[in-house]
C-alpha cells in the first residue's frame, strides 16, 4: 500500500500524551501517521534517520513496544522538542495541515498545564494533596489484601485489579481527555478533594465484600457501580 492508497478524509481526535510527573507532553508517532496522512512504517524510517544523523536526542524520544492483531510493533513517543524536529521532514499530503494541528494542540494542553502549575502554588491545593495521600494509602491496603483475596479463591490475574480499580477511580472523577500519566499530579483542589472521596468509597466496598466474603468478581462489579455513581459529575482533565 502507497500513502496515495490511504484515506483522503481522515476524521479523529488528536491523541497527545500529558505526563503529570513532569508537566511534558508528548506523541505517539502512530498519531503523527495519521495527522500527516503517512504509513506508520515510513514515518519509523524517517525517525530512525533523524536519530541516527544525530538530529532527535535520545532524551527526546522514547521506543515502545505495541500489539495489533497478536503481533508486536514498535512505535516512537516524542517529546515536543523531539516532535517539532521530527516535524518538517514528515511529508505526506496532509503535511501543513497536519503541523497546523499538532502544534496548535501542543500549545493548547501547554496552557492548560500552565494554569494547572499555578495551582499548584495555592494553599488548598496544598493541603487537597497532603490529605489525599491519605484515601490512597488506604485504598492501595486495600486493593493488596483484595489482590490476596481474589488469588486464594481462584483468581490467575488478580494483580490486575491494581490498575483496573485505579482506571475506575478516575474514571469516576475526570474525563480522561487528553490522555495522561500520572493523573494525579495534574488535578486541582477541588478534583483533589472529591477524588479523596470515590478512593474512601472504593476502599470501603472493598473491605465490606470481602468482610461478606462475597466473590471476588461481585466485589470488583460493585467498586465500579459504587465509583460509576460519581461519574454525572465529571470534568475534563486540566478543565479541556
Amino acid at each position: 500500500m502507497t500513502d496515495k492508497k490511504l484515506s483522503k478524509n481522515i476524521k479523529h481526535q488528536i491523541s497527545l500524551i500529558i505526563h503529570g510527573g513532569n508537566n511534558q507532553i508528548s506523541i505517539d508517532s502512530r498519531d503523527v501517521a495519521k495527522e500527516f496522512d503517512r504509513r506508520h512504517d515510513n514515518v519509523m524510517q524517517t525517525i530512525r534517520a533523524l536519530i541516527e544523523e544525530g538530529t532527535i536526542s535520545p532524551l527526546e524520544i522514547k521506543e515502545r513496544d505495541y500489539i495489533k492483531r497478536g503481533k508486536t510493533y514498535c512505535c516512537f513517543q516524542l517529546n515536543e522538542a523531539g516532535f517539532l524536529k521530527v516535524m518538517p521532514f514528515i511529508g505526506g499530503k496532509k503535511s501543513k495541515e497536519g503541523q497546523k494541528r499538532l502544534v496548535d494542540e501542543f500549545l493548547r494542553i501547554r496552557r492548560m498545564l500552565d494554569r494547572q502549575s499555578k495551582e499548584r502554588e495555592k494553599l488548598a491545593y496544598q493541603v487537597a494533596r497532603l490529605s489525599g495521600k491519605d484515601s490512597r494509602a488506604i485504598l492501595t491496603d486495600e486493593i493488596q489484601r483484595f489482590v490476596v483475596y481474589a488469588q486464594s479463591r481462584g483468581s490467575r490475574n488478580a494483580d490486575r485489579y491494581f490498575g483496573s480499580i485505579t482506571s475506575a477511580v478516575h474514571n469516576g472523577l475526570i474525563i480522561l481527555e487528553p490522555k495522561a500519566t500520572q493523573v494525579r499530579e495534574l488535578l486541582t483542589a477541588l478534583q483533589l478533594s472529591k477524588l479523596a472521596t470515590i478512593e474512601l468509597t472504593a476502599a470501603q466496598v472493598l473491605a465490606d465484600g470481602m468482610s461478606a466474603e462475597l466473590p471476588y468478581k461481585e466485589i470488583f462489579q460493585s467498586v465500579k457501580s459504587a465509583v460509576n455513581a460519581f461519574a454525572d459529575s465529571r470534568d475534563n482533565l486540566l478543565g479541556g
